[in-house]
């Protein structure tokens, strides 16, 4: 289609901006620590991307529609986030790579090429993809720069975390391991938010030990551990501190764990995520620069693994964790660790480490779980003698006063419809579940194995369900949902940030559907979906504002006016709260993009855009017929000469890779 199709006249842009001025139901903020800080804390880095991670839960409106039924004013609602100064490789808030690696295999470029030619199945695999995620595109992150930090004396942290304005000035996380020989380097360490505490207002993440040095290598003692809390040294969560399978400790010294959120439960505050608990095997596969075995076999290196290059990318199996806070100083032990599925003392089946995570959790309002808190997540099944599968999993109790430190008051069940198996036929690579409200519907998203495409991809198909009084779930695909109509169309792709209690799902989805298959990966766009379900939670006022349908977030940005609204693209969605607050990510056109249509130029290409974090505020009294959407005006294209281009498409690519499809 033409672009000259779309151009407004000069005379029918100014009636536009008569009529229109208000014409949205988003007001975008934009969120991001003072000016400065790209040469500043950050180690001297020009350019510096914002992801907004998540939002504030506190409820500031006495009405149901939220901030659509009152002014609200931005200020009130925290938004933590976090940067990158490069690529992060593989995720920093995974428990493995892609959700899929338990065998711990993609230690080199190649074998991550691999992954994304076999799982993705996209023709830019190679350079693109994996010159992005192995390389970086700055002298800042990178898997391989991460993986071979050991040959070189200082690492430079790539990822580093924010509250509204002020940086989490993170310092020496607390261990109480340090490698022989070594000492701490400053600004090393990496560090993501995944939630806000409800109750405490504490930012809940996950971190590395920082790097420390001997003048020649930079040693890591953990590449993640889960922490709570705002200051300088937040709590640190630990592993499993005693484990009859561990005999060499390196579990203790070197575990990896993860938080995701937290509850109030009996006037207690749980922090939630997955802890280690156990090696991983350690075959000659995983092998990087020395041999993971000696880690285990040699007393010397096992005495202090982190001061040997032998176990600087060693893996763990995890089981979902909870830390009880109560009098939480610098670190804390987990209180319980949740069973596998089944076969629950094999930690590794056929070289692959189990993995379990509690992603969110909420205290139910339903009738048969009132006031009982429910979480869901994955957790891994044996299936025969050699399958492990990942899967999304619900995790209940199994009385009705549950203990938070007892795994015996608490069983799990796979959700069914996502799992890996269909009978005999394997459909998916792995499934999870990311997010539940108090109504008991959660979602989450099942990757399609890249042998089994639909549409030419073969992407994270997304989910929602709702769980029955036995504590089981079905999931029940958006695009089924919606009749593979409108933006969930037929084999759409996406994550699933976050659902609040009226059923209102954010996150990001396909905004086209190119062929990703010996084609391009796919662009994505934030969107919000208002599930309607009268029956468990959704509202009729707060559906209407949305004409009960699913959206682009863009459209719902487009105020029809040159500046405000229109310096921005959202691509993600991560959070929403119960007053209707989005945390976001967007592309920035400063000044505005030069229409309003969906994939408009930037100064005809030639302006440089931003990554940075936003809150989407919605506007008071807005209804669905004030909806604009935005004109498709072309066939996307990569911006020449000043334009950064090149950075619009190493920001699509790598949001995909944090995330991980």
């Amino acid at each position: 289609m033409s672009r000259i199709n779309f151009k407004i006249s000069l005379i029918a842009a100014s009636v536009m901006a008569a009529t229109s001025s208000q014409a949205a139901l988003y007001k975008v903020v934009e969120i991001g620590p003072a000016s400065g800080y790209e040469k500043g804390f950050a180690n001297n880095v020009d350019v510096t991307e914002f992801y907004g991670s998540a939002i504030g839960h506190n409820t500031e409106t006495s009405n149901e529609k939220g901030c659509f039924g009152e002014v609200c004013n931005s200020g009130n609602y925290v938004l933590a986030g976090d940067t990158r100064a490069g690529s992060e490789g593989h995720s920093y808030s995974q428990e493995v790579p892609f959700n899929y690696d338990q065998s711990f295999f993609l230690t080199s470029k190649g074998r991550n090429k691999d992954y994304c030619s076999g799982q993705l199945g996209y023709q830019t695999c190679s350079p693109g993809w994996i010159d992005k995620m192995w390389l970086s595109y700055s002298d800042h992150g990178g898997l391989e720069r991460e993986r071979d930090a050991w040959l070189f004396p200082e690492y430079r942290s790539n990822a580093q975390s924010f509250i509204n304005s002020s940086m989490m000035a993170l310092g020496q996380p607390n261990t109480a391991y340090v490698p022989s020989g070594f000492s701490y380097q400053n600004t090393s360490s990496n560090v993501v938010v995944t939630a806000f505490d409800a109750v405490s207002g504490n930012a809940i993440g996950i971190t590395s030990s920082g790097y420390y040095g001997n003048g020649k290598n930079s040693a890591l003692v953990y590449r993640q551990r889960g922490f709570w809390g705002n200051d300088d040294n937040p709590i640190i969560l630990n592993p499993l501190q005693t484990n009859v399978s561990d005999t060499h400790n390196i579990t203790k010294l070197m575990g990896r764990t993860m938080a995701y959120g937290s509850l109030l439960y009996q006037g207690t505050t749980y922090v939630f995520g997955s802890a280690s608990v156990a090696p991983f095997d350690t075959d000659s596969d995983k092998n990087y620069r020395g041999s993971v075995s000696n880690c285990l076999k040699d007393s010397t290196i096992s005495a202090d693994p982190a001061a040997y290059a032998d176990c600087q990318n060693f893996g763990f199996a995890t089981k979902a964790a909870i830390w009880d806070t109560t009098g939480a100083i610098e670190q804390i032990n987990p209180s319980m660790v949740l069973n596998w599925k089944n076969s629950f003392d094999e930690s590794n089946i056929d070289k692959k480490a189990r993995q379990g995570s509690f992603r969110a959790g909420v205290v139910s309002d339903t009738i048969s779980f009132k006031n009982l808190p429910v979480f869901v997540g994955i957790n891994t099944t044996k299936d025969g003698s050699s399958n492990s599968f990942l899967q999304a999993t619900v995790f209940t109790p199994t009385n009705q006063n549950p203990s938070l430190t007892n795994p015996d008051d608490w069983k799990s069940e796979t959700i069914s419809r996502a799992t890996i198996k269909s009978g005999d036929d394997f459909v998916y690579s792995n499934s999870l579940a990311t997010g539940i409200n108090k109504n008991l519907v959660l979602i989450g998203e099942a990757k399609r194995r890249g042998d089994k495409r639909e549409n030419g991809a073969a992407p994270n198909r997304m989910f929602l369900a709702t769980v029955d009084a036995d504590g089981k779930a079905s999931a029940l695909y958006f695009d089924e949902l919606n009749n593979n109509n409108g933006i969930f169309f037929r084999g759409a792709g996406g994550v699933t940030g976050a659902i609040n209690n009226y059923n209102e799902i954010v996150g990001r989805v396909d905004a086209e559907q190119s062929t990703e298959y010996f084609g391009k990966q796919r662009r994505q766009r934030g969107f919000i979906y208002p599930y309607n379900n009268l029956e468990y939670g959704s509202k009729q006022s707060r559906l209407d504002v949305f004409d009960g349908k699913p959206w682009l977030l863009d459209d719902l940005t487009n105020d029809g006016q040159k500046g405000g609204n229109n310096q921005y693209r959202v691509v993600d969605a991560t959070d929403i709260n119960d007053d209707g607050i989005i945390s976001g990510t967007a592309l920035k056109c400063e000044g505005g993009y030069d229409t309003t249509g969906h994939n408009s130029y930037c100064g005809s290409g030639q302006k440089r855009e931003k990554v940075v974090a936003v809150k989407l505020i919605p506007i008071a009294n807005a209804t669905s017929a004030d909806i604009q959407t935005r004109a498709l005006e072309a066939a996307p294209v990569e911006r020449k000469g000043g334009s950064l281009g090149w950075m619009a498409m190493i920001f699509l690519g790598f949001l995909g890779l944090r995330r991980n499809k």
